[in-house]
């Protein structure tokens, strides 16, 4: 039984075991601001979730897509050549290299999963002061099953009694003790 919040810790666990740039400085969730001396870093989030009916008959089953959101942010020093930018943009790359690198050869979330059927990526970079900044934003879709012990059990209470008695008729009801 997989769920979207099962694959998150899977990803996390992939990129933190991969021993990338940003070392141990991987968050989930990853929500908050980043500050100066913690560069690079790596958050994540679960941001999406689609579940695809497989059929009308039968038992309930879906495929499941749950998009994981990865920002790795790196930083360094402006210089007078412009040196600085791109040895920032670089790093950047690289670390989103390392990071799909450690998602796509992790066996427990390949196991886990179905197909990875896209790994969109987006950089985003600032440069307005002394230090430069970059970020990449890679939103990871995860497909994966998830059937009837998905969503089982259902929280009920022990059957002990049935009573079969009709308000409109004289009382002649039915009454059965079931054994526990």
């Amino acid at each position: 039984m997989t769920t979207s919040i099962d694959l998150l810790q899977l990803v996390y666990d992939a990129i933190l075991q991969a021993n990338t740039a940003a070392g141990t400085n991987v968050y989930k969730p990853g929500d908050w601001p980043t500050q100066d001396g913690q560069y690079p870093i790596i958050k994540l989030r679960l941001v999406h979730e689609q579940r695809t009916s497989l059929g009308r008959g039968g038992a309930i089953q879906f495929t499941s897509v749950a998009t994981v959101r990865i920002s790795a942010e790196v930083s360094g020093l402006a210089t007078v050549d412009d040196a600085g930018a791109m040895a920032v943009e670089g790093a950047v790359w690289a670390l989103k290299r390392e990071i799909e690198v450690a998602v796509v050869n992790s066996s427990p979330l390949t196991q886990s999963i179905q197909n990875i059927p896209t790994m969109t990526s987006q950089l985003a970079f600032n440069s307005d002061a002394a230090t430069h900044v970059a970020g990449v934003q890679i939103d990871l879709s995860l497909e994966f099953y998830e059937g009837p012990e998905n969503f089982a059990p259902v929280a009920s209470d022990d059957l002990t009694e049935v009573t079969i008695a009709n308000p409109n008729l004289p009382p002649t009801g039915l009454s059965v003790d079931l054994p526990t």
